[in-house]
């Protein structure tokens, strides 16, 4: 069990950055997917592959957290500030090479998460992790045309932000 946290945490750790926003919160994903790799264990199917396995379910973790945010955001008179949002992302698992991207990466975050949590799922998997429509259609029940149809309106969506926003 232990070789395959070790074996897989980097590329598990890499997908979900995109969905955390502090170190902790990261941490917190990664521990959920292992966790859930554990207890689905019984069910997966050798003929299947097992990283992409895991990496579905390390999406589906991301894809809830989402949601989790966006009914706290809904329900909280106002934001509570915590200790550690100002903590960086370690640098090992941040996709972006240098400080200017990786500003760039976290101001295209920070306005993702203006986007309800499905249209922010499919725009980071497609846009950001390079996923095709075919695979992320399969990865939540959908079919390729309606979730190419939730891509066209997630980015009309995020062009309209971006039309918005002061800079």
């Amino acid at each position: 069990m232990d070789q395959l946290v070790v074996r897989h945490h980097a590329a598990v750790a890499r997908l979900l950055w995109r969905f955390a926003r502090t170190k902790p919160e990261l941490d917190d994903l990664v521990q959920d997917t292992f966790l859930r790799m554990v207890r689905g264990l019984p069910g997966w199917r050798a003929e299947q592959p097992f990283a992409h396995w895991l990496l579905r379910i390390a999406t589906n973790i991301g894809r809830d957290h989402f949601r989790r945010e966006a009914v706290r955001k809904r329900w909280a008179a106002e934001p509570v500030p915590r200790e550690d949002d100002d903590a960086p992302l370690p640098e090992a698992v941040d996709p972006a090479p240098d400080p200017a991207a990786r500003a760039a990466a976290n101001e295209i975050k920070a306005l993702l998460t203006k986007l309800p949590p499905d249209d922010r799922t499919i725009l980071t998997l497609f846009h950001l992790e390079g996923w095709g429509l075919a695979q992320i259609a399969a990865q939540f029940g959908w079919t390729v045309t309606a979730t190419k149809l939730r891509a066209w309106r997630a980015r009309r969506q995020l062009r309209a932000l971006l039309s918005q926003s002061p800079s």
